[in-house]
């Protein structure tokens, strides 16, 4: 079990390469704590090189009867704030996804804390201009 000292911070969306045998693709990726399993998107893996297929894995799903869809597995690299991890990872044709890669805890768990404030800073920038416009009209009113 690795300490909380040992592992870095990262926030909710970071910048991930995916690593294959024709080279690597930086993109987004989302940080799921609740995702078992990190997925890629099939051009993605393409793009890299990922490959070829060495298992199959059921992902829990909503919207398939079963409840559960399965999925090609193949072996790559992910590299995130400097850090490389070997990893199985599940492809999935994420085109109508936001994030066309979602890091799971299968990497998340012994290397990297997510911390969501790290990600998410908008708060802080709505606030601050209430706050400006605020002692403004504070001031005027003087």
């Amino acid at each position: 079990m690795s300490g909380i000292g040992s592992k870095k911070v990262v926030g909710l969306v970071e910048v991930v390469k995916v690593i294959g045998e024709k080279g690597e693709v930086r993109k987004k990726a989302l940080l799921d704590t609740g995702a078992t399993h990190t997925s890629v998107d099939l051009g993605i893996a393409a793009k890299a090189g990922l490959g070829p297929v060495v298992a199959s894995t059921k992902i829990k799903s909503k919207t398939s009867i079963k409840g559960y869809v399965r999925r090609a597995v193949v072996l790559g690299e992910i590299e995130l704030r400097g850090k490389r991890v070997k990893v199985k990872l599940n492809l999935e044709d994420r085109q109508g996804m936001t994030h066309k890669i979602l890091v799971g805890r299968d990497v998340l768990h012994s290397n990297f804390l997510v911390d969501v404030e790290k990600t998410h800073q908008s708060h802080n920038l709505v606030d601050e201009k209430k706050r400006t416009e605020i002692s403004e009209k504070v001031l005027s009113d003087d």
